[in-house]
């Protein structure tokens, strides 16, 4: 009889093979929170974070969960893989250092258990750090040994074959293992960045190495949209059809949209159907969709919306808020969905593509709708994005919307960046502190908001705290930065040096309202939105900036590479405000 802990353990590895290491991450969290556990499970969890790309967080986590003392190969060698992705964060002595890391656990791993895996990982970072011959006494072996049954062993044998530049074999059995991986995507992209740093370290043959690569890179990730529509006759056949079709001749990792009535149910239908990951996005407090975007196309949706949700391997929310018929809400939906979707196609080493089912005859016709299929497909396209777009007619579009609350008349409201940020050891300030703080701490964030000019809509602060509105979200998380760099060293006259003390940023991206604050006679911005991000910062880490989901998609979404969002896990807000799926943001170091 399987055990919980060996029930969660399958579940986690099975979504790490589909490459969705967040959803094995808050799987292995979630399974260790209600008291299921095992030396396994904690190894898959830090694994999990290790492949999201947060390669500190998964070391930090790694030493908290002592793996090493199991003396597990697989825990001995996860060290190796965390110094190596560190390493690939950095470049120059730095890179070099913790190659050197990760070639030492390697090998300590092959040494303590003679296995392939660990001796593969080390015969590569040898050959990264220039030690050739090292290098090949590791791979003659495992050449020599040939083929196994399953991926990972043709996988290795095609990485040591490389090493020893047998090139022509190699490609050999790389096609086999593409036909063994299946559609275990993650494990397919794992081997491609491990060919591709050794091609561009020059370890190995580049024409044998973008052949393999190309080989074996996993299909695209899609996000998808389309029109709502009520169920069945000849629209809803027409649609499913197309949908089909289209699945059918473009293979997926994963795809990623709402779950809307009509094009958005078919689209989820047809990729479980499949068996393609699936990952829903809603822009809103769940009843209010479905009675907005579900019920509105007829009753017989509610079921399927229902079984399409529970079969999702992970289902989002850009916001838990209330729909207050503002469509700023449906758009954070779609471009949350959108930028996952590319953050998802990073994690894969693959690219996102759109897929969109239209209305010939609506998308035909000229349109300044700021939110929808079309607006959808033309962000989509002004960002670099490729769409498929797949036609269909016939649709019964007599939607029945309920009514729903509404702002009074004249209420501004849009979609912004937040960020709240507050000092953590100013209760340790004396009297003759503050002055110094106030003018070297608080002064310096004043300066770096004047460097941005109008780029801030609103600032504000309180003591040791500041609270700003930001148009871009790209420029939020370069305010946000600039603050943290500017506080890596204290004022010595604060009296702080060997404390816990330093800035704790939030930032997030949401529908807020603007407006006239009837007290103090200021600019008045505010919103369920800027009350959660306030409840971000008192959870986050000294010297860090965590952001939010939608935040994180927005970067992903404009292609903004000077940053890195590492995952941090869904963590519990401040008072009781609920979870919160949160990134660790930094600056991108090459």
């Amino acid at each position: 009889m399987t055990s919980p802990a060996e029930a969660v353990e399958a579940e986690v590895a099975h979504r790490l093979g589909e490459g969705d290491a967040l959803s094995a991450f808050d799987c292995a969290a979630a399974a260790r929170r209600e008291g299921v556990d095992s030396p396994r499970l904690r190894y898959l969890m830090v694994r999990a974070l290790a492949a999201s790309g947060d390669s500190l967080g998964a070391m930090h986590l790694y030493e908290q969960l002592d793996l090493a003392a199991t003396g597990d190969v697989d825990s001995l060698a996860l060290a190796g893989r965390i110094w190596k992705d560190e390493a690939f964060d950095h470049d120059g002595a730095r890179r070099m250092a913790s190659l050197r890391q990760a070639a030492s656990a390697y090998d300590h791993a092959w040494r303590a258990s003679g296995a392939f895996f660990p001796a593969i990982n080390a015969a590569s970072l040898y050959a990264m750090l220039g030690e050739p011959d090292r290098a090949a006494a590791f791979a003659e072996p495992i050449a020599a040994n040939g083929a196994g049954d399953n991926y990972w062993d043709q996988a290795t044998l095609v990485e040591a074959l490389l090493l020893l530049g047998r090139g022509d074999e190699a490609l050999i059995h790389a096609r086999t293992a593409k036909d063994q991986a299946g559609t275990r995507a993650g494990d397919r992209a794992s081997t491609c960045r491990q060919i591709a740093r050794l091609a561009d370290s020059g370890a190995i043959d580049a024409v044998h190495a973008k052949a393999i690569v190309d080989l074996l890179r996993p299909p695209p990730v899609g996000a998808y949209c389309g029109r709502m529509f009520r169920a069945g006759g000849v629209g809803e056949e027409n649609a499913r059809s197309a949908i089909a079709a289209a699945l059918d001749a473009q293979p997926l990792s994963a795809l990623i949209g709402p779950l809307a009535c009509g094009a958005d149910i078919l689209f989820a239908e047809e990729a479980l159907a499949r068996g393609i990951d699936l990952t829903i996005v809603l822009p809103f407090a769940e009843d209010d969709f479905v009675a907005q975007s579900v019920a509105s196309g007829g009753e017989a949706w509610l079921a399927r919306y229902v079984r399409c949700r529970d079969r999702a391997a992970m289902v989002h929310f850009a916001s838990s808020a209330r729909y207050v018929s503002d469509d700023c809400q449906f758009i954070l939906g779609s471009h949350t969905a959108m930028g996952l979707a590319k953050l998802r196609a990073r994690e894969l080493e693959t690219i996102a593509i759109q897929l969109a089912v239209v209305d010939p005859e609506i998308a035909a016709r000229p349109s300044a709708v700021i939110a929808g299929t079309n607006a959808d497909i033309a962000l989509w396209q002004d960002h670099g994005g490729e769409t498929l777009a797949i036609a269909v007619g016939d649709l019964d579009r007599n939607l029945d919307f309920p009514p729903a609350p509404k702002p009074p008349e004249g209420t501004r409201r849009g979609l912004y960046a937040i960020l709240f940020a507050d000092f953590a050891g100013f209760s340790k300030l004396g009297e003759a502190e503050l002055p110094i703080f106030a003018r070297d701490v608080m002064g310096g964030i004043g300066r770096i908001l004047d460097d941005f000019g109008d780029a801030v809509l609103f600032r504000n602060t309180w003591g040791d705290a500041v609270y700003a509105i930001i148009g871009n979200p790209a420029t939020a998380a370069r305010i946000a930065l600039a603050m943290q760099e500017k506080l890596n060293v204290l004022p010595p006259e604060l009296g702080l040096d060997g404390q816990k003390a330093g800035m704790r940023t939030g930032i997030h991206f949401g529908p807020i309202y603007r407006g006239h604050d009837p007290v103090v006679g200021n600019e008045l911005w505010y919103g369920t939105e800027v009350t959660r991000t306030a409840r971000i910062e008192p959870v986050t880490l000294v010297g860090q900036v965590y952001c939010t989901q939608p935040l994180a998609a927005m970067l992903a979404l404009a292609n903004s590479r000077d940053f890195d969002c590492d995952y941090v896990g869904k963590v519990r807000l401040a008072k009781d405000y609920g979870e919160l799926a949160l990134y660790r943001l930094s600056r991108r170091s090459i």
